[in-house]
């Protein structure tokens, strides 16, 4: 991410929001590193999950668990969509969780939800905050770390102080507690996705340096290496039991390329998918 770009909003030392607005509708699928709130201004925002779609219209707030999320905009034509994510990160929540159990009886906090989404309307303060952050895009002032810092708490105490408060600090504490920074399950639940190694480490609650000197502690095998083995095994046994398309292969093994796919699975198996299908085709 180049810190120059006006639609991040960043600091020295970590990326606090993205001004996002799209001109076409359509769905895209959507990593997220860290915990986070959309603001949703103009448009629709759906949110497609297994068995359900979930709808913001304007003036909504979405929370949204760090993962992977199928998302699509709409919107009136001639008009674009338009909304703003902010980054909670994981100490930021931890802080204000531990402040609010202290204030709260367990009955109030207690809960089981493990639902990766909250949406609810935006209050009046809610309000005014989403439109003075925004003013903060493409800006540069004195502090502004130490600014964008504050905000982050003002934002937390402002959810906690709106009439879904108890709702968002049990949703906040789940998305704490599932947060899985056991290395093997998020290699397992993301080696398939076209996930980076950084985006990994992130998920994972590690440095990159941390996480490669866990992956190779663990798996006896630097990470990159294993991974893309992992996913051209899989991608094996699609090429030999389905028809899919070899793009649609490589996507779905984790290769947003699909002629880097094609290349290291010859450097791998000595031949393209295509000749391996065609072989498979033979017998």
């Amino acid at each position: 991410m180049n810190s120059g770009d006006p639609t991040f909003l960043t600091g020295n030392h970590a990326v606090y929001a993205k001004h996002k607005v799209e001109t076409r509708p359509g769905k895209r699928t959507v990593l997220l590193t860290e915990h986070t709130l959309i603001f949703v201004m103009h448009g629709i925002k759906l949110l497609h999950f297994p068995g359900e779609t979930v709808t913001a219209e304007p003036n909504s707030v979405i929370l949204l668990k760090k993962g992977i999320y199928v998302m699509a905009e709409y919107f009136e034509d001639g008009l674009s969509f338009e909304a703003m994510m902010i980054f909670l990160p994981r100490k930021a929540l931890k802080d204000f969780i531990e402040e609010r159990l202290d204030r709260l009886s367990q009955h109030e906090v207690a809960g089981k939800d493990g639902l990766p989404f909250l949406v609810f309307p935006a209050s009046d303060l809610l309000t005014e905050f989403k439109e003075q952050y925004r003013g903060y895009f493409g800006r540069s002032f004195s502090h502004k770390e130490q600014l964008l810092v504050l905000k982050q708490q003002e934002l937390l105490v402002l959810l906690a102080s709106s009439d879904h408060g108890q709702a968002v600090t049990r949703f906040l504490r789940s998305a704490m507690n599932a947060e899985p920074e056991d290395l093997a399950s998020i290699v397992k639940e993301y080696m398939l996705q076209p996930v980076t190694l950084e985006e990994m480490a992130s998920l994972s609650n590690r440095s990159l340096a941390s996480f490669k000197r866990d992956f190779q502690r663990y798996y006896q095998s630097p990470p990159r290496q294993w991974i893309n083995r992992q996913r051209l095994e899989h991608a094996r046994m699609l090429l030999d039991n389905t028809d899919e398309q070899v793009s649609d292969v490589a996507l779905a093994c984790g290769f947003e390329s699909t002629s880097h796919f094609i290349r290291i699975f010859k450097k791998e198996f000595g031949v393209t998918p295509h000749v391996l299908r065609a072989k498979k085709a033979i017998h």
